[in-house]
């Protein structure tokens, strides 16, 4: 062995691989060098790395979350009681327009530390916070501080230009129809691509966020995925299918324009119809699903379970700490349970046997994600050769005491809190129940200030009228689901 390399040795583990010619080891051994998982083993000799005893623990791959919108953690609970016609309104075109620079910042640097607390190593960041040049280096230097893996996909979201206690202009509600706004936010990801990403394989990668498509016509969509290609982003992040009326059915206006492909990451997506899926199953395009907003905002019932059936791997997200924690585990449960409710709908009386296995959830949460992002060869199971990307979970506390079953005790009993270590890349970000190289009271002193400049602006902002101006609109976009999606 080469003495120069970092080892980290866990002992005595349980281990979760989620790599199907690994499984469960039930008392094993996972040994890090430097960014990678060197062996796993029944048990591994090393004389010269960091031993830790996981003996009562379980070893698993971090979580990929595939959409969040990692700027809003200074909203905790403000869109917990909101449709989502409330959080169109208000999140976007007042709390977004109520934040600085340095609001942008820790926003997302406390934002993605909140998520590797969490054991979410991987991460999409759906930002649509793009004002201005110095909003884009904020959110960009948030992920990066914070050290996780992920894409962050700039927003290409023309923002209103409101400024608080301004008088109210309704057109400012309009800036994607202002040729001039849609130029800034094409230049100014430009700029970002060439200014902070002039590579696209380190640990944090260039994306991109689509502008909201649900009253763009068929040539708007096309120009602006043909644009977005010329910037070669890792994955292009595309909200779709939220009960929203469409002018354009936007999967087979890019299968017929040939501009399908792996790089689309569809979000949401319950009023994709099966032929839709089957066609990016072809084609090209990976669905993410964000259980918790879109039952409680009225999406649709999460596509998950057709995506699957496809053959599709389906992945999850977290959406929005601004409605609810940022807790996978938490969005496995919900996903999993209601798929097997409606199995037992579907069948019309009490099942025999439950059809669905906890780890199937794990792996949409793990793999599946890993998957759906291109980076299946580098992280989303325990497989030597992958990254350190991991967590060490604790089975001591009285709500997973005693462990029977450890897929069963990452499903449905665990929480964040038991979340003893986590590393991406072999760096250690969580050991000991904390975040490593973070102060925390100063941090969290510093967002309860940011919360309160964002409050005081947003209070400045006129709320009933955005409401007044954006009733009717609705009124026209959204429909009843359709009775097949059910």
């Amino acid at each position: 062995m080469n003495p120069e390399k970092k080892r980290v040795l866990i002992s005595n583990a349980t281990i979760v691989s989620m790599d199907p010619n690994l499984g469960v080891i039930e008392r094993g051994d996972l040994l890090i060098e430097d960014d990678r998982i060197a062996q796993i083993g029944p048990k591994i000799a090393c004389d010269n790395a960091e031993s830790i005893d996981a003996s009562g623990m379980i070893v698993a791959p971090g979580f990929i979350d595939t959409h969040r919108h990692v700027w809003q953690t200074q909203l905790r609970g403000v869109a917990a009681n909101w449709s989502l016609f409330d959080y169109t309104c208000l999140m976007r075109n007042a709390y977004g327009a109520s934040y600085d620079p340095e609001d942008a910042y820790l926003g997302n640097y406390a934002g993605a530390l909140e998520a590797l607390a969490a054991g979410v190593t991987t991460l999409v960041d759906h930002s649509h916070l793009q004002i201005s040049e110095e909003h884009s280096a904020g959110l960009i230097r948030g992920l990066r501080e914070a050290g996780i893996r992920g894409v962050y996909c700039h927003g290409l979201y023309p923002n209103p230009r409101l400024v608080p206690k301004a008088p109210f202009d309704p057109q400012a509600l309009f800036s994607f129809l202002d040729p001039e706004v849609v130029a800034f936010q094409r230049n100014l990801a430009e700029s970002v691509r060439e200014e902070h990403f002039p590579s696209n394989d380190d640990l944090l990668r260039f994306g991109l966020a689509s502008s909201e498509w649900s009253g763009a016509d068929t040539a708007v969509v096309i120009d602006e995925v043909e644009a977005m290609r010329r910037l070669e982003p890792a994955r292009i992040s595309i909200h779709i299918g939220m009960g929203l009326g469409e002018r354009v059915r936007v999967v087979p206006a890019l299968l017929e324009a040939g501009l399908l492909g792996d790089d689309l990451l569809f979000v949401h997506g319950a009023h994709l119809t099966d032929d839709d899926l089957r066609v990016l199953a072809g084609n090209g395009g990976w669905v993410s699903s964000t259980p918790e907003t879109e039952i409680q905002m009225g999406m649709g019932y999460p596509v998950v379970e057709r995506v699957a059936k496809t053959g599709r791997e389906p992945s999850l997200g977290i959406d929005i700490v601004s409605n609810y924690a940022g807790d996978m585990f938490a969005q496995m449960r919900l996903m999993l349970q209601l798929d097997r409710n409606r199995d037992y709908e579907n069948e019309g009386r009490l099942p025999l046997a439950v059809q669905r296995p906890a780890t199937q959830i794990l792996r949409t949460a793990t793999a599946g994600g890993a998957i759906a992002l291109g980076m299946g060869e580098l992280t989303g199971s325990l497989s030597p050769g992958k990254q350190a990307d991991l967590i060490l979970v604790r089975t001591d506390s009285i709500h997973m005491s005693p462990m029977n079953d450890p897929v069963a005790a990452l499903v449905f009993y665990a929480h964040p809190s038991d979340i003893d270590s986590v590393w991406v890349a072999g760096k250690p970000r969580k050991r000991g129940g904390r975040l490593v190289d973070v102060d925390w009271p100063k941090l969290r002193d510093e967002l309860e200030r940011s919360r309160e400049r964002i409050v005081a602006r947003y209070r400045g902002m006129p709320v009933e009228a955005i409401r007044e101006v954006f009733e009717p609109i609705w009124e026209r976009l959204r429909q009843p689901e359709s009775p097949n999606l059910r």
